[in-house]
């Protein structure tokens, strides 16, 4: 498996995954990631010559903002977003970033696909800075988590 840049043709690939991980990405996603992939920076986990991961970030400010992340079903639980993260932090640190940022559904959801995202950003050293209300109608309250890079 392999870390690198995402080109334009890993990004067909890469809105598959999105496509498959209907639990995580809602309608609203799926019409918004095209347009930040297009945007934003994006990174990509690959194996055989295919997408089996990506990561869509941007900086504001100085931080790092980690705006999706999804790994095919299959791969989950083996490492593959722990790498992407691992990706974004190095290059986090080569640009001087302190800090890495991420917003997620809030705690007050049990929705099991979001605990399992909250617990795998707190597994990997991010921390719960505050709530963010929903800007909104019909959005659901987020939570910003962050990992300080010292």
């Amino acid at each position: 498996m392999k870390i690198r840049k995402a080109t334009k043709q890993d990004y067909s690939e890469s809105f598959d995954i999105v496509k498959e991980l209907r639990e995580w990405f809602n309608n609203d996603a799926r019409k918004n990631i095209p347009i930040d992939f297009k945007v934003n920076k994006s990174i990509v986990a690959v194996e055989k010559n295919k997408v089996i991961g990506f990561l869509n970030y941007f900086s504001k400010e100085g931080t790092v903002i980690i705006n999706w992340l999804g790994v095919k079903k299959k791969y989950r639980g083996k490492g593959i977003g722990t790498y992407l993260l691992g990706w974004i932090e190095k290059e986090a640190k080569k640009l001087n970033s302190k800090y890495i940022q991420v917003e997620t559904l809030s705690e007050k959801y049990r929705y099991k696909p979001y605990q399992q995202t909250r617990n795998f950003y707190y597994k990997n050293g991010f921390k719960k800075i505050r709530e963010l209300k929903s800007v909104r109608k019909g959005w659901d309250d987020q939570i910003l988590l962050e990992k300080r890079l010292d």
